[in-house]
């Protein structure tokens, strides 16, 4: 890493960049904006420019060009930025593991990535367990970006990864905290289906499906599932989002088809009726992923722990290849 950062014969020369205008480089690259990284950082734009002009003078290159969506890396930059968000990330960490947690006083913001669902399902149960004994914690939901996981966990822009995504790579850890099934949602009074869902009824049905375009999406085996059995044409409906479905399905006569616990909570709404599904879809795996160089920090740990008292079950031995 520190051959890649600091060239021992760099084409610009200069004074050797410090940790500080490291942290300057991917502020400027994470938000696109000098005015944005200087008010983070909180240092004046003239002064954040000043420490600009070392690295471009260092590197030899520009490193950023103003353009219409802001401050855009050049091809150097871009190579840089692994590097630096590695060196970013494990200086945070020794400095976090040196301090050690206390969460009775500590007011950290932990940053959790998971789906819209997830954080339904995670969040209210998190929330109430930390209310007296970490009071000043505080809680981010970042969305989850299946491709970028392994980037944003070493950079330290993340804490956590709840998912059912495949995301087994080299720099992280992982535990797989339960596995759970799927179950179908229809409305009260639906015209053809009574207490019980066949698969014939199933594929006979009009669905409402969620248009996810991440490949590793769990919830992309329901749909290809879907159209397996039942044909293209089985799909009525394709909607954006998997919280909007629920309140369709409870004014039509369209199935839905989601994991137990999501379904569950979702039949909570006025009007709908839970069904098991007659599909043969296989357990979905639910792991939390961290990056491995947070193995032994502190408050990532006690972050883990929470995790897995609350959510961590027995996992039966032919879910486990689920992942």
């Amino acid at each position: 890493m520190a051959r890649a950062l600091l060239p021992s014969m760099p084409e610009g020369g200069g004074r050797s960049p410090e940790l500080q205008h490291f942290r300057a480089f991917e502020a400027i690259h994470r938000l696109g904006s000098l005015t944005a990284a200087g008010q983070e950082l909180g240092i004046s734009q003239p002064a954040l420019s000043k420490v600009l002009g070392l690295l471009r003078r260092y590197y030899g290159d520009e490193l950023f060009v103003r353009g219409k969506q802001g401050m855009r890396p050049t091809p150097l930059a871009r190579r840089l930025v692994p590097d630096v968000q590695q060196l970013m990330g494990l200086f945070e960490h020794r400095l976090r593991a040196q301090a050690g947690f206390d969460p009775a006083r500590s007011s950290r913001t932990f940053r959790i990535s998971c789906t819209e669902v997830g954080a339904i399902h995670f969040m209210p149960r998190l929330l109430a367990a930390v209310r007296d004994k970490a009071p000043g914690v505080r809680w981010e939901v970042v969305p989850l970006a299946g491709e970028a996981l392994g980037s944003l966990l070493a950079s330290g822009e993340i804490d956590l990864v709840l998912t059912a995504y495949q995301a087994q790579r080299p720099g992280l850890s992982s535990q797989a905290l339960y596995s759970v099934g799927h179950r179908c949602l229809v409305r009260e009074g639906h015209p053809r289906i009574g207490q019980d869902l066949t698969l014939e009824r199933f594929c006979a049905e009009k669905h409402v499906v969620a248009s996810i375009n991440d490949s590793q999406h769990a919830y992309r085996r329901v749909e290809q599932a879907i159209v397996q059995a039942a044909g293209e044409g089985a799909i009525g409906l394709r909607v954006h989002s998997l919280l909007i479905a629920p309140f369709i399905v409870a004014q039509s006569d369209h199935i839905f088809t989601a994991t137990e616990q999501i379904a569950q909570q979702m039949a909570q709404l006025p009007g709908l009726r839970l069904l098991p599904c007659p599909l043969p879809l296989p357990p979905i795996v639910v792991h939390q992923y961290w990056h491995s160089r947070l193995d032994q920090d502190p408050a990532v740990g006690w972050l883990r722990a929470l995790v897995a008292q609350h959510f961590a079950q027995p996992l039966p031995e032919d879910h486990a290849v689920q992942a």
